[in-house]
């Protein structure tokens, strides 16, 4: 899974030039959010 492709992106958002990157929607996706937490202790279990 593309965990890019679960993550909102809001344009000019909070002032124009900015993309705001929205995690609620990874953190709303079980098998996303499972694969985030999964990652992330793969990288830094050491």
């Amino acid at each position: 899974m593309n965990l890019k492709n679960t993550i909102r992106t809001i344009p000019n958002w909070p002032k124009k030039g900015i993309m705001f990157r929205d995690i609620t929607t990874l953190l709303k996706d079980g098998k996303a959010f499972k694969q985030t937490c999964d990652e992330l202790y793969e990288r830094y279990r050491r």
